[in-house]
């Protein structure tokens, strides 16, 4: 108990200590999505029934489709529910970056899915050297093959993808390290549109979303890819089976550093799953034990969101969650046995989130200091929610947290980040460096409205290095490659990953923050393989391509 006040005593020094630092430093990000022509509108295909599925809003997915050396988009976009009348063909996007400007070339490519979709994910499923395309719908998902000539082919049936469950975030990743990604999609409630119980305020007869406790938890999915294009449900045999929980945010990460890919899933309303590998793609659900379930207090919370760092300098994947309203987000420090304690509190955390509703998130140095820090996307679920609590509102801001360096975090106040803190309905968020010049970006997908692209002001405020990494005998997106920067005495540790966040794929490529230092003393590669890279004396402010055989050169973009 001392040593709990002792560090929260600390920490209020800390922030004390930085109140002029957070004055004098912005953190700005500019919405260019006018600028460079970007012009996507989510619309849930919804009316006043108040259909459950509306609120869970869409996702986004940013990867390099074509091989041009930047990043480009796919949205995934609501369908038609009974009652709507607009006159739109509402099917999911793909936006090709044309330097800096954006062109839909959705049908070109094939790509445009008018199923009710909820989330993609995006990697090199057949290890040809083209980026692959996954989408989770209400309904069957979908596959899509990239031909490598700008087109994608639905493989779908081809394939066998028979997921008729209503199906949110997807997880790319080597579960067995036969060098094949395989895939994990979050099922989320057994829910349909014919059963949609009323939900509201009665004494005003407002009608409004029902919460999730109105409906049962379902199984989660799990694919092992054999290659040639052939996938084996394995969710009954992996261990996968039998957790019914209420999936919407799910991350791959090896927790314990035994040399293989574990599962944290964030599900809402019931306890999250964490699943421990055993090395041969069967995994045990061990939540309770580890203490990843619960919250510090052992209640379930509304996880959607989730991503995993190295938050506190020791070298070890810890979890980040975003909740519900009145539960705060919570930060699960790994006590380097794979084992978890909630210390939401000591982080500085609780407070400053209570009152949103998180849903897209990442850990990501935005300072370029060496430490993670926290972006949240916020929106309510509850149309009317003002109706009920004055000081509640369904579009939020979004919430930037730096770290103190030591594991703790301020919230950078919402005029020293730019339209970053506008306030919208937010949902999907998938981050990257969009415009290649070391420092992160984001898409948002809001809730039935525009798409916030957030492109940080000018150039990075420290130096940084970045590295994109190829695998040989490892998987070709080299996912779970762990990734060790040594910078004048001090180690980084970050996991090449584009799962996390919500509903969403993210910049597969990982950069590290520098500070003021010009080199990279050591970097240190630990392939999924078991191969072992090391690389000496890299200039800063560049980004590297290292392929699993010992090479490296700088990338030119």
């Amino acid at each position: 108990m001392i040593n709990r006040l002792a560090l929260i005593i600390r920490v209020n020094f800390v922030y004390s200590l930085n109140i002029s630092y957070i004055l004098a430093q912005g953190f700005i990000f500019n919405d260019e999505s006018e600028l460079q022509g970007l012009s996507f509108i989510h619309d849930h295909g919804g009316t006043d029934q108040r259909f459950y599925i509306e609120t869970i809003g869409a996702g986004v997915c940013l990867f390099d489709f074509d091989n041009d050396k930047d990043l480009d988009l796919y949205f995934c976009q609501g369908s038609p529910l009974p009652g709507w009348d607009k006159d739109l063909a509402l099917e999911n996007k793909l936006f090709r970056n044309d330097n800096g400007q954006w062109t839909d070339i959705t049908s070109v490519a094939g790509v445009g899915d008018r199923s009710y979709s909820m989330g993609c994910a995006c990697g090199d499923i057949d290890n040809d050297g083209d980026t692959d395309l996954y989408v989770s719908n209400f309904g069957n998902d979908v596959f899509y093959r990239n031909d490598g000539d700008g087109t994608f082919t639905d493989v779908s049936d081809e394939v066998g993808i028979n997921n008729p469950l209503w199906g949110c975030s997807v997880a790319l990743f080597d579960m067995d390290n036969d060098g094949l990604l395989d895939i994990y999609t979050t099922n989320y409630v057994d829910y349909s549109i014919d059963n949609n119980p009323w939900c509201g305020i009665r004494r005003t007869e407002l009608r409004d979303y029902c919460k999730p406790d109105f409906f049962i938890g379902v199984e989660d999915q799990l694919l092992k890819n054999l290659g040639n294009w052939k996938f084996d449900d394995v969710s009954n045999v992996s261990g996968i089976s039998g957790n019914k929980g209420k999936g919407l945010g799910v991350i791959p990460a090896d927790f314990d550093q035994d040399g293989d890919m574990d599962l944290y899933v964030a599900n809402d309303g019931v306890m999250n799953h964490y699943y421990i590998n055993d090395g041969k793609g069967y995994f045990e659900e061990n939540a309770i034990f580890t203490g990843a379930g619960f919250n510090e207090n052992g209640i379930a919370e509304a996880g959607m969101g989730v991503d995993i760092g190295d938050i506190n300098g020791d070298g070890w994947q810890d979890i980040f969650v975003t909740n519900f309203s009145g539960e705060s987000n919570t930060v699960y420090l790994n006590n380097k046995r794979g084992y978890f304690d909630d210390e939401t509190i000591m982080a500085g955390i609780n407070q400053p989130s209570l009152d949103y509703v998180g849903f897209g998130t990442k850990l990501i140095d935005l300072d370029n200091d060496g430490w993670l820090d926290i972006f949240v996307v916020n929106g309510h679920v509850a149309v009317h929610i003002n109706e009920m609590i004055q000081d509640y509102s369904h579009a939020q801001k979004k919430q930037i947290f730096l770290n103190n360096k030591n594991g703790t975090f301020r919230e950078v106040l919402t005029e020293k980040i730019g339209d970053a803190g506008s306030q919208s309905v937010g949902r999907g968020a998938a981050f990257g460096d969009i415009d290649n010049d070391g420092d992160i970006d984001a898409i948002i997908s809001n809730n039935n409205g525009p798409a916030n692209l957030l492109i940080r002001e000018g150039k990075p405020i420290n130096n940084w290095i970045g590295f994109d990494l190829e695998g040989i005998g490892s998987n070709r997106d080299a996912i779970g490659t762990r990734v060790v920067l040594m910078v004048n005495g001090k180690k980084q540790t970050k996991v090449v990953n584009t799962a996390g966040s919500y509903l969403a794929s993210n910049d597969k490529r990982v950069l590290f923050g520098m500070d003021k230092n010009s080199k990279a003393q050591q970097v240190t590669i630990y392939w999924p393989s078991g191969r072992i890279d090391n690389f000496k004396d890299l200039e800063a402010d560049h980004y590297f391509k290292v392929k699993e055989d010992g090479a490296i050169s700088p990338i030119e973009y």
